[in-house]
């Protein structure tokens, strides 16, 4: 069987797929080729090395989510889209449970791998600036034209940004280990509570 045009996007979901039940030790080109159905030199046709194929699946798992959070409506009542943006971002339901599981396994994998190091710092950093804008837009302060200047010019808006994506982070962590029922009932509670109490409290 050979490979299609979109033959490293197809490879890549496999790849997901054997992270997400066995974990980046169970990555290999005889895994992937197997779960995509194909042959091991179809894998290397397109990765000529594990790191390749890994950090390949890792850059489209984190555009399928910036897409998905861009495709989000931004009008309405501002405090209803924001929320349901953060909310979007949660470990919540059994695909985004998943997509969580399998970014933990690629983050935790990084600490090896100083491309995918990189990757998860971009990463990182665009999460950072979309929580910039969240507090920004709950609080009714504008974003200066050179975005380059907001740490400088509003550092503590900067500061509230990381405590959030701390809060972020440690939450998708805690609902991951939930029960879903229990997350679907938590993580909102919690998300509101704390934008309630910290963010819209100034």
């Amino acid at each position: 069987m050979t490979v299609s045009r979109d033959g490293k996007q197809k490879l890549a979901e496999a790849l997901q797929r054997v992270v997400a039940r066995e974990g980046i030790a169970g990555v290999s080109v005889r895994s992937v080729a197997a779960e995509a159905g194909v042959s091991g030199g179809s894998v290397q046709h397109h990765f000529p090395t594990r790191a390749e194929m890994i950090r390949y699946a890792m850059e489209q798992t984190s555009a399928a989510v910036e897409a998905r959070l861009l495709r989000r409506p931004r009008w309405g009542e501002m405090q209803e889209w924001t929320r349901d943006i953060l909310l979007d971002l949660l470990p919540l339901d059994a695909d985004r449970r998943r997509e969580f599981s399998i970014w933990l396994a690629f983050v935790a994998h990084a600490r090896t791998d100083p491309t995918l190091t990189e990757l998860k710092q971009q990463t990182n950093g665009r999460l950072h600036r979309l929580y910039s804008r969240i507090i920004r837009a709950r609080r009714g302060i504008p974003v200066p034209e050179d975005e380059s200047l907001v740490h400088s010019l509003d550092p503590e808006t900067e500061r509230e940004a990381t405590l959030l994506q701390a809060l972020m982070d440690g939450l998708s962590l805690r609902l991951a280990d939930s029960d879903p029922d229990e997350a679907m009932e938590l993580g909102p509670q919690l998300l509101d509570r704390y934008l309630g109490m910290v963010v819209d409290s100034q």
